[in-house]
């Protein structure tokens, strides 16, 4: 499991590496800023916000990279057109960083597209997310809009087992493709806490052996759903289970992923870069050395 016979696509997005076999690259790590309820949204359909307190979580991020040498991805999460353009201008002037368009409405996500192309950020854009029923119409604006990174939700309602999500992701990356999706990520679409939730846990190295392609999981909302958790634990104590879901998926193959709340970074940084400092001492005998010398945690954790 450490070592994929397959060869594993790495891909430049902004200024990050995303991909690789494991132990050659730090895991990316995906935080959602105004997301529904967010305290430092006041309007979510106009996008007002304090964007004292977005600069602060933004430039703590930006700490806790430097400190472990993880990256980091912003997933803005928007309603509506106008405050799509309000959340990636100030989010693309405050950091360098990548961003992911996030929404529940097509309309408002293919509008950041097209935004994104206006003001010439689709290098530093992943489009989130394409799956295997996305229609023709918002392939036709990702493809115009020439952003070339997607989220590939590997979603399958019908058959959520692991033959069920190998065969929706063939056609989720068909459907990439019709949309000039050139740097996929693959989502193994892991559920809440459930008796089919294991499914996308067990494929995420299925995929990377089949595919090479960058796989992640949203962990974000697992332990939240969990109602046994929240009625015997603490808030501080749930975090520590978050934590540990995120690194048990790096020990299954995992080179991103989304978390959550960026308010949870202050929990998942410190653990995960341990663990890719583990995985990384555990693959170095099978001659995994990282891409780029002195930039992997293993140059911040040991010594």
């Amino acid at each position: 499991m450490f070592r994929f016979e397959k060869e594993q696509k790495i891909y430049q997005i902004g200024n990050i590496k995303i991909g690789g076999q494991p132990g050659e690259l730090p895991t990316v790590l995906i935080g959602s800023i105004f997301y529904d309820g967010h305290k430092i949204v006041q309007d979510p359909k106009k996008g007002i916000f304090d964007p004292q307190k977005s600069e602060e979580i933004i430039k703590r991020l930006e700490t806790l990279r430097d400190m472990t040498l993880n990256p980091f991805v912003l997933d803005i999460v928007g309603n509506t057109d106008e405050a799509f353009r309000k959340y990636i201008d100030f989010v693309a002037k405050t950091t360098d960083a990548p961003f992911q368009l996030d929404s529940i409405s097509p309309m408002a996500r293919m509008g950041a597209a097209k935004y994104v192309a206006e003001v010439g950020l689709q290098d530093r854009t992943i489009y989130n997310s394409i799956f295997k029923q996305t229609p023709e119409k918002e392939l036709a604006v990702v493809k115009e809009s020439k952003i070339k990174a997607s989220i590939i939700l590997d979603d399958n309602q019908q058959d959520n087992s692991v033959e069920g999500k190998l065969d929706a992701l063939d056609k989720a990356l068909q459907a990439a493709e019709k949309a000039g999706i050139e740097k996929p990520l693959v989502d193994t679409a892991i559920p809440a806490f459930g008796p089919d939730m294991g499914s996308a846990m067990r494929v995420v190295p299925m995929i990377k052996e089949k595919h090479g392609l960058p796989v992640g999981v949203g962990t974000g909302n697992i332990t939240t759903t969990c109602g046994w958790a929240k009625a015997n634990f603490p808030t501080h104590v749930r975090r520590a289970t978050d934590a540990s879901m995120n690194a048990v998926m790096l020990m299954l193959g995992a080179n991103w992923l989304m978390y959550g709340p960026v308010e949870l970074a202050e929990y998942i940084y410190p653990v995960i870069a341990v663990t890719d400092t583990q995985i990384l001492t555990m693959t170095a005998e099978l001659g995994t050395r990282p891409v780029e010398e002195g930039m992997h945690p293993i140059f911040r954790t040991i010594g």
